[in-house]
């Protein structure tokens, strides 16, 4: 069966689905005659490689994580909603131009170097069911100085901490100031009782004695109820330093991204190169007519 050739009109028994014979021994010499535009290409491509990657320019990535606190109730048995129990308060916090504009400040960057090279994600493990409250990463990425970048998410970090925190706060405040009141009492009811044990040991009438005996007996169960108090406040107070107050958990340390990796940029132009030259090379007795001329 005869193959038809270009601009040859096919027999009336050619058979389209028979398999064609390739004739490796053609474009074999091809490649061997004109093997010098496969390894052009091949360099060519390596060089454009290696350029392009030196004008990549080197990024830096800075990460903080944050633990954005649990919130309870005054009786410590009842976990509440809140801006702290939303993962996405830090992302809206982070990008506000209020919070870019002081932490710009602080690292002595511009906010265009911050603004949209930020980015937040809940760490993997919390169950929002539960109202588990998650830890959240503040990364920053960016061509800037690296101490800069970790300096601005330092800051940023510390932003997300105090806006989220008050609520804590408030409440560590106040278990502080109770605690400070129950010694001040239990202070002047050790002082009553020392007073009334001097009073009974005096050697007075019987009339003295048992005054100081229900004196002393009343100071004690006083004294009872507020080391009772103090001790609850303690714990409270334990609690919301612990769980219930945002803090930075680990701070950012910047570190070096490739960006674009010279070693595969190479690779990559470099059999990029070599795939257009072998194209060459097999296409070049087809297509080398129509751009040289005959000789007159």
């Amino acid at each position: 069966m005869t193959t038809p050739t270009r601009g040859q009109a096919p027999p009336p028994d050619y058979d389209w689905d028979a398999e064609q014979e390739f004739d490796f021994r053609r474009y074999g010499g091809a490649l061997a005659a004109r093997w010098w535009l496969p390894a052009l290409g091949l360099v060519v491509g390596a060089v454009i490689g290696y350029a392009v990657s030196l004008g990549g320019g080197q990024v830096y990535k800075a990460q903080a994580t944050i633990y954005l606190g649990q919130p309870y109730s005054a009786s410590g048995n009842i976990q509440l909603q809140n801006l702290q129990t939303n993962p996405s308060t830090v992302r809206q916090i982070v990008n506000a131009e209020t919070t870019l504009a002081a932490a710009a400040k602080a690292s002595d960057l511009k906010i265009g170097q911050l603004r949209g090279h930020i980015s937040t994600a809940a760490v993997s493990g919390n169950l929002a069911k539960l109202g588990q409250t998650p830890l959240v990463t503040l990364t920053v990425q960016g061509s800037a100085n690296r101490n800069k970048l970790r300096r601005a998410t330092n800051a940023l970090a510390a932003q997300v901490v105090q806006k989220v925190g008050d609520f804590a706060q408030r409440k560590i405040a106040i278990f502080r100031a109770q605690i400070a009141s129950d010694e001040r009492q239990e202070a002047a009811i050790r002082k009553q009782i020392n007073q009334s044990e001097k009073l009974a040991s005096a050697g007075g009438s019987p009339t003295d004695r048992l005054v100081a005996t229900v004196l002393i007996s009343n100071a004690q169960q006083r004294l009872a109820i507020v080391q009772q108090d103090r001790l609850s406040a303690s714990q409270l107070l334990t609690q919301a330093q612990l769980i219930e107050q945002a803090r930075v958990v680990t701070p950012a340390g910047s570190q070096k991204v490739t960006a674009r990796s010279r070693r595969n940029s190479v690779v990559v132009a470099a059999v990029i190169g070599l795939l257009i030259g072998v194209v060459a090379a097999l296409a070049w007795e087809a297509l080398a007519p129509r751009f040289v001329r005959p000789a007159d």
